[in-house]
């Protein structure tokens, strides 16, 4: 980055060449600089992520809706920790604390890659949309989505269930055994969010982030589930749960995945759809050392990716 946006007509130079710094009388210039970078396959990865930051910065400029998205993600995170800590200095203390955590110096800096994180996904789902058959199959192919519904008994401790809890949990079991339809049961019973929808969790994949809310054994368990099939009671976060797999049908996934948003699955389940994209942009470089070291950083990255799907 120092080497490609440092060097302007008024910069220092010797014997033609760019100094970017002096240390005891001897320059450091961006020839040798960059020659280092180059050589290394962290330089190139570098020099690519700089070049793709710059192609989204120019195609995808930030608007008005990005800022209100990331303010309004921005204040309901400084809600959560308020509501969590009634001491107002301390909420900001833990909420500080969380971010130089993730490597953020303020809010504001974190408020600022929330935007940039948005721009990107304008980036890749302008490609997904103009190639969205060929994504959905490889998504499906790869993910092998599903609908899931979802019964949870919560319990304080799911290794020590009192008495009422364990009473709940087996008047699941029993019904669960019976001819009463599991929406119907979810309904009565779950104590999920996912209640009013009578437990419906609606596509399930591995970006969908299950393990973070209900366990690792739950997202598990999800993923493998066949169509029509319940699950026995599942340990997970602060209860049991039961899953039920009501439909793998692509045709009907295909369809509730046609309107391309910020949060389709689509978007996410493949790392590498980001060098694809890349390469539906015609660049002009004026310098074939740098051509030729991106497009061996995204070759070698889409071969990697058609290894992974061949094996």
């Amino acid at each position: 980055m120092l080497v490609l946006s440092g060097c302007s007509s008024s910069a220092v130079k010797e014997d033609g060449k760019y100094v970017v710094a002096s240390i005891d009388g001897k320059n450091i210039l961006a020839d040798d600089i960059y020659e280092k970078l180059s050589s290394s396959t962290a330089g190139k990865n570098a020099l690519f992520t700089y070049l793709l930051d710059q192609l989204i910065t120019a195609n995808f400029p930030v608007t008005s809706d990005m800022k209100d998205n990331a303010s309004n993600i921005v204040s309901n995170i400084e809600a959560s920790y308020k509501n969590q800590y009634s001491d107002n200095d301390e909420a900001q203390k833990q909420l500080e604390s969380a971010l130089s955590s993730s490597g953020y110096e303020s809010m504001d800096a974190y408020k600022e890659s929330l935007i940039q994180s948005l721009q990107y996904s304008e980036f890749i789902k302008k490609y997904v949309k103009a190639n969205f058959d060929e994504v959905f199959e490889d998504y499906y192919k790869q993910e092998a989505p599903r609908y899931i519904s979802m019964i949870k008994v919560s319990m304080s401790d799911p290794d020590k269930p009192t008495e009422t809890e364990t009473e709940k949990l087996n008047e699941v079991k029993s019904l669960l055994k019976t001819d009463k339809g599991f929406a119907e049961i979810a309904s009565s019973y779950s104590d999920d969010d996912s209640k009013s929808a009578k437990g419906n969790l609606g596509i399930i994949d591995s970006t969908s982030g299950l393990k973070d809310s209900y366990g690792e054994d739950v997202e598990k368990a999800a993923l493998s589930l066949e169509k029509g099939k319940v699950s026995d009671a599942i340990k997970g976060t602060n209860g049991y749960y039961f899953l039920y797999c009501t439909s793998t049908d692509k045709d009907t996934i295909k369809k509730d995945l046609e309107t391309i948003d910020i949060d389709s699955p689509l978007l996410v389940y493949d790392s590498y759809i980001v060098y694809l994209a890349f390469n539906t942009y015609e660049l002009k470089y004026s310098d074939e050392k740098i051509e030729k070291n991106v497009k061996e950083i995204v070759d070698e990255a889409l071969k990697a990716r058609s290894e992974e799907r061949e094996g």
